[in-house]
């Protein structure tokens, strides 16, 4: 209880201050998002008992997701507007792609992330605490690539897990956040997604979400209510392809992506 009284005392110093400080606003909207992170942990180890009891282990995800959405949406005034979303109902398993700019990905994925969906992941992370915990309760699944393992045959291992599952796979193909300062654009696509999708045989489904420059920006302490635009693409279907050919589709993805991400953001405003 200790880390509650705490972080309410440095809340209410940070209201006082946020009244005349763009840094004190962002930090006290930082310290409101951690919180409902938290609680939304929480939320899910304490329901992950009873979707294990019921076989569905993978929506464990899905009930972190939805109540960190809404508290976030009750705190700090973010809302998502979501086009296609019946897509990703009618894809059945598949493989989501997505664009990865900020923290506020973690809200666009709170509303957008589809039940029966997991996670893939280094091993090394099921060994952290608290989130390794987490991530196995959710029946996320887990990678480890030994020295003379191609990354195919990895991949080829973590399609299996996921066609006996019946469940779907979340990607950021891009591997890590990107900045741009002169304007929303993609880093290049990892090759991780494209292999599983082609193992196991299911369709890619692209999810683009809205350059974030208007609602946070880290470099300039900015972070401010508002509407996450996302848009869900038609399925890209791997049957009859040759494994040579997935580097051609993934650059035909991030082209596809980039060009929605560019149609559906609004121009930057300066802060």
């Amino acid at each position: 209880m200790h880390w509650l009284l705490w972080t309410l005392l440095l809340d209410g110093c940070l209201a006082v201050t946020a009244q005349f400080s763009r840094k004190a606003r962002y930090y006290r909207r930082l310290i409101h998002y951690t919180v409902c992170v938290v609680i939304a942990s929480m939320t899910g180890i304490a329901s992950s008992p009873v979707l294990w009891a019921v076989g569905r282990r993978a929506s464990c995800n899905w009930v972190v997701a939805r109540t960190f959405y809404y508290l976030t949406r009750l705190v700090l005034g973010i809302r998502v507007e979501i086009e296609g979303e019946e897509i990703m109902e009618q894809a059945g398993p598949c493989v989501l792609v997505g664009n990865h700019q900020s923290m506020l990905d973690l809200v666009m994925l709170g509303r957008v992330f589809p039940m029966q969906t997991v996670i893939l992941a280094k091993k090394s992370l099921s060994y952290y605490p608290l989130l390794g915990w987490f991530m196995r309760l959710a029946d996320d699944i887990f990678i480890s690539r030994g020295s003379r393992q191609s990354a195919s045959d990895m991949f080829k291992q973590a399609s299996r897990v996921l066609l006996s599952k019946r469940i779907s796979v979340w990607f950021f193909p891009e591997g890590t956040r990107g900045r741009f300062d002169d304007g929303p654009n993609l880093l290049p696509f990892k090759q991780g997604a494209f292999l599983l999708a082609y193992h196991a045989k299911v369709p890619i489904v692209p999810v683009v979400v809205m350059d974030m420059h208007n609602i946070y920006d880290k470099q300039c302490f900015w972070s401010a209510p508002g509407t996450l635009r996302v848009k869900v693409l038609a399925p890209i279907s791997v049957d009859g392809m040759r494994e040579d050919e997935l580097k051609g589709l993934m650059e035909d993805t991030r082209a596809r992506m980039l060009k929605e991400l560019r149609q559906i953001s609004p121009a930057r405003e300066r802060h």
